[in-house]
């Protein structure tokens, strides 16, 4: 049964590799491609990364089990429904992700750096420390696909956030929602395996936990 309830809960998300979520600059011709940073330099997780990424999965396993319950695919005729933007009607996708049709219900913060790893940084060094600690510089070559072979002047560099550092996020907000889908929203988090971008690369890699935090 459907009902509007409220969802609380916390991620923490751990990497066993380095990560990437491309700026779209360059650092003075030594990197050509940063990864994203906020105030103070400190690197972080877009929400919105993190939400395309269980959406994406959320929706491929819902298709699945529930073949025709999500509108926009090939076989399901909900898409009409949907665009009639009654919220409490609409398909999973759209009361809790938000599509087109209808605004989203769920806030997906910014993963950010643990504050008590902040905090142990800080009492080391102050502030100057967080940009040394946080990133690397990962080198790589483009590869000919037909040849097999390096691109001639085809170097490139990345600046990878080191895999040490653990995210924490938040997803709130207030929602129509089964008790199945919230169970199963939570179950598709904790099997997520990679955030960010190069992952053919190898990088990306980790491990999702997720609670639920009670008022």
């Amino acid at each position: 049964m459907i009902n509007k309830r409220d969802i609380n809960l916390e991620l923490s998300i751990r990497f066993t590799t380095p990560f990437i979520v491309g700026s779209g600059f360059g650092k003075g011709g030594l990197v050509d491609s940063t990864t994203v940073k906020g105030n103070n330099n400190i690197v972080y997780l877009p929400g919105s990364s993190i939400k395309g990424r269980i959406k994406s999965e959320f929706k491929k396993n819902m298709e699945m089990l529930y073949p025709g319950s999500i509108c926009n695919s090939l076989i399901s005729r909900r898409t009409e429904i949907c665009k009639q933007q009654d919220i409490k009607n609409a398909c999973a996708i759209c009361r809790i992700f938000g599509s087109e049709f209808c605004e989203g219900s769920l806030i997906f913060e910014d993963a950010v750096i643990e504050e008590r790893i902040r905090d142990i940084l800080h009492k080391i060094e102050g502030n100057k420390v967080i940009p040394l600690f946080q990133s690397s510089i990962r080198t790589g070559i483009r590869l000919n696909r037909f040849l097999k072979t390096a691109e001639e002047g085809a170097l490139f560099t990345l600046e990878g956030v080191n895999p040490a550092i653990v995210l924490t996020s938040r997803i709130y907000g207030s929602c129509y929602i089964s008790d199945d889908e919230c169970s199963y929203l939570k179950e598709v988090i904790k099997t997520i395996t990679h955030l960010g971008g190069n992952k053919a690369r190898g990088m990306g890699r980790c491990s999702v936990d997720v609670r639920e935090v009670t008022p």
